[in-house]
């Protein structure tokens, strides 16, 4: 999923996740959400596991760890200059679980799979490798206002764009400005710039970024939707040229795309300014990248036992073990942050949903192990909570609310006066207990949609799947003609609790349109905070709310599994488990 927005684009739309089995973000769903209005309606992304960005007393260099406060600077050790001989130059084949979505402007797409090309070659601000932790990107260091509204950011010198013009303060503004003009018709990094206000260029190498309200999430949203463009191109090719050929400053530049097949990336001899994350500043290893969109896992892993890719997206489930027994291959495993596979109940509903027992009996009656199993080849980790384990904020208590427990489930809808029919189903005088759940027609949406629904039967509930194309979902949702949603939101911070349960988002994301006030200004609090104990602590409340007011069943974490050949060496998978970095990466014989 490598999975949040957006925005990374609605969850019908999405198709590029990438984790075991899920599509959409490859054939589940969407890397991050499709366009949801800034805070305090909407929080970003895939999508953004970060936590929040330290108070700025002191400057942070990298790298930089949230949520703890940033009392001083930390610095990384000097990173190597000179590429290794060994396993130098080469093309690395890169499979890919999902198509572009027709751009390849960072600032324009929804999708992470458009991101997964486009940060090699428009770089972010800075790279988050794990949740929490921030290390420097085109930024040396940055320092946050106590209140989070006034990011400064000192900016790296010596850097060129693609085209030869200069990197500068400047062009971060110009990039940021865009975001927020009507006339780019931005994605999913509208979400991600949050309720930005204006860049002040201080000087060529000193920018500050100001917020029009406290947003502790900037940090971990200046991924790769954010990643800096060159205005020169921009303004020569125009929108729809730049769309088909990007110019940052990467470790790669752009060559040649085919569209639905494949995208082609050249080495950049001059860059010379690599994160000091990385082992070495300099050129990249390999000469150069193609990445090929193979959407069907069983065909992209068959590529890559026979040799014709070097590393994929999300394994086929299937060939999961034996690969993973195999020396000649490499398993990436890494757990992601944000809202895992979800179901949003509808609380504005007129049928039996509405009824908070019936919602609560459900709770208890799906068989989240068994969805596990059965769909994912019980690779996921079947969940508790709205917000997925590795993310900051994560309430282990969660665990405890529910439990797998039908007869609990029946003895709840039979105090509420919901009785067994002849045929098994419940029903309340005249209203029979049904429940309708409208889903895009998808492989893996109807297999989860199946599962739940036998766990769902077993108690007496009757729920009715349909399988819709996504425009018709999208039809169906905004209408508010359906009483259960899935929701899949792959983001780096609790933030993302905001885009399925604030009030400002029961048009968007928040498909339990689920209207508490109280909650509402707990999401407010907390994205404006800086102090990371009191952060989590409101998001520790919210959680424990949604689910004792049963608007959302948890079905499973996600948890990416991307393989590669046993000659691929160096790549770093991104905090969001989503984006694979190159620039350390070798083909070794």
């Amino acid at each position: 999923m490598s999975s949040m927005r957006r925005r990374e684009f609605l969850l019908w739309s999405a198709g590029v996740v990438g984790a075991i089995g899920l599509s959409a973000c490859q054939s589940a769903a969407p890397a991050a959400p499709t366009t949801v209005p800034a805070a305090p309606t909407a929080a970003p992304a895939a999508k953004p596991t970060s936590a929040p960005a330290a108070p700025a007393a002191a400057p942070t260099t990298a790298p930089t760890a949230a949520p703890a406060a940033a009392a001083k600077p930390t610095t990384a050790a000097a990173p190597t200059t000179a590429a290794a001989a060994a396993g130098a130059g080469g093309t690395l084949i890169y499979g890919l679980n999902g198509d572009l979505d027709d751009t390849l402007d960072p600032q324009v797409t929804n999708f992470d799979t458009t991101i997964r090309v486009t940060l090699n070659v428009c770089e972010p601000l800075v790279w988050e490798p794990e949740p929490g932790k921030f290390v420097p990107g085109l930024a040396d260091s940055w320092d946050i206002s106590s209140d989070a509204t006034v990011y400064t950011f000192k900016l790296k010198k010596g850097v060129t764009f693609h085209d030869g013009t200069p990197f500068n303060g400047a062009a971060v503004k110009f990039t940021f400005d865009r975001v927020v003009d009507p006339a780019t018709k931005a994605g999913q990094s509208h979400d991600q710039l949050g309720p930005y206000d204006h860049t002040d260029v201080v000087d060529d190498y000193t920018i500050k970024v100001v917020m029009k309200q406290p947003y502790a999430p900037l940090l971990t949203n200046l991924n790769g939707y954010l990643g800096i463009v060159s205005p020169t191109a921009v303004q020569k090719m125009g929108l729809a040229d730049f769309a088909r050929h990007p110019v940052g400053t990467g470790p790669f530049m752009f060559k040649e795309w085919v569209p639905k097949d494949h995208i082609s990336l050249v080495k950049n001899p001059d860059y010379n300014w690599g994160s000091s994350y990385f082992k070495h500043s300099g050129p990249a290893y390999l000469d150069a990248v193609t990445y090929k969109i193979i959407p069907e896992p069983s065909v992209r892993t068959g590529t890559l036992k026979t040799g014709e890719t070097h590393i994929i997206d999300e394994v086929d489930p299937l060939e999961y073990a034996a690969l993973s027994k195999d020396s000649n291959f490499g398993i990436i495993m890494k757990g992601q942050p944000g809202s895992g596979w979800i179901l949003l109940l509808n609380t504005t509903s007129t049928g039996a949903i509405a009824d908070p027992m019936v919602r609560q009996a459900m709770e208890y009656a799906v068989d989240r192990e068994g969805l596990n199993t059965a769909v994912f080849q019980g690779l996921n980790k079947a969940a508790w909570s709205p917000l997925m384990r590795p993310t900051f904020a994560y309430d282990p208590s969660t665990e405890q609310i529910y439990s797998f427990d039908p007869e609990k489930a029946k003895q709840v809808l039979e105090t509420a006066g919901w009785k067994a029919g002849a045929d098994g189903i419940r029903a309340r005088g005249a209203q029979r207990l049904e429940i309708s759940f409208p889903i895009i027609s998808r492989p893996r949406d109807s297999a989860m949609a199946e599962s739940v629904q036998a766990s769902l039967r077993d108690v007496g509930i009757d729920l009715k799947v349909d399988p819709l194309e996504r425009a018709a979902a999208r039809e169906v949702y905004s209408q508010n003609r359906y009483d259960v949603s899935f929701m899949w939101f792959s983001y780096g911070d609790p933030d993302v609790l905001r885009t399925i349960f604030h009030s400002a988002n029961v048009q968007a994301f928040n498909r339990a349109r689920y209207q508490v006030p109280e909650v509402d200004k707990m999401l407010e609090d907390a994205a404006g905070l800086t102090d990371a104990s009191k952060r989590a602590d409101l998001y520790k409340q919210v959680q424990q709310r949604v689910l004792k007011d049963a608007v959302t069943v948890p079905l499973v974490d996600t948890i990416v599994y991307n393989a590669k050949r046993a000659e691929v060496q160096g790549e770093t998978l991104d905090a969001l488990a989503s984006y694979v970095w190159l620039n350390d990466v070798q083909l070794k014989k």
